[in-house]
């Protein structure tokens, strides 16, 4: 609705009403429950979206609902709702609960892909997810770990891999090992420059404020060399990072 340009505030009272039907519906009537869920948990994003602290309540109520579904299939939606709720309470300060809620919503779909190759875009997913939370709480070195695992499954991410490259990058720069945090903006950037999901400039940026811009073009051409990234998108690297300097 937001996107057919609704206000903000009208999208709230749709949401709101459509609620309040379905669980009235729901307290006749128990098969609505997966709806009343599944409605639950899109006011939730809604809120988070807009950083609104009512976002916790109905996403708590959708992992009320679905937590019944761990164990079988359906706990991807579980695990959904989980890692919305971890988001909602970083976002708060709180990231002790952030914390629960990102490594269990990642075991949901570690043992879901591990009983099917039909959740490994999930699975993948996951692993940046919690990733991301524990470099966002200064434990670059955990974060290390998941990045790696989700760039296992590049294949099958929209963004080739960029994501985990460049969150790869900051966990690196975070250790201090700046000679690696290089490398990993360097190839974020070359797979970024056609599928999206990472500002290329930004990420050459962040190089060169720890690197000398020398460094950096001896980098890129390594990575040529090595046929890690083509003709292409080196020169088209090697172009914005002129720019840059």
């Amino acid at each position: 609705m937001r996107e057919l340009g609704y206000s903000d505030a009208k999208v709230e009272e749709v949401l709101l009403e459509i609620y309040k039907e379905v669980k009235r519906r729901y307290a006749e009537d128990p098969k609505y429950e997966e709806l009343l869920a599944t409605v639950c948990s899109e006011i939730g994003a809604f809120y988070l979206d807009i950083g609104y602290d009512r976002a916790e309540k109905f996403l708590l109520e959708a992992f009320n609902l679905r937590s019944k579904l761990y164990g079988s299939k359906r706990a991807i939606l579980l695990a959904n709702t989980m890692n919305r709720l971890g988001i909602f309470y970083m976002q708060n300060g709180k990231p002790e609960k952030a914390e629960i809620m990102f490594e269990d919503a990642y075991t949901i779909m570690k043992e879901l892909y591990e009983q099917s190759k039909e959740f490994e875009l999930d699975y993948s997913l996951a692993n940046i997810n919690l990733g991301t939370f524990y470099y966002e709480v200064g434990r670059a070195d955990e974060g290390l770990k998941y990045q790696f695992e989700a760039l296992k499954h590049r294949d099958i991410l929209p963004c080739g891999g960029a994501v985990p490259y460049f969150n790869i990058a900051l966990c690196y720069q975070d250790l201090g090992n700046y000679e690696k945090a290089v490398e990993y903006y360097i190839r974020a950037s070359a797979i970024a420059l056609d599928k999206g999901f990472v500002n290329v400039e930004e990420a050459l940026s962040r190089a060169l404020k720890i690197a000398s811009p020398d460094r950096v073009y001896s980098k890129i051409e390594e990575l040529l060399n090595r046929g890690e990234i083509g003709r292409s998108e080196f020169e088209r690297l090697i172009e914005i990072l002129r720019r840059l300097e």
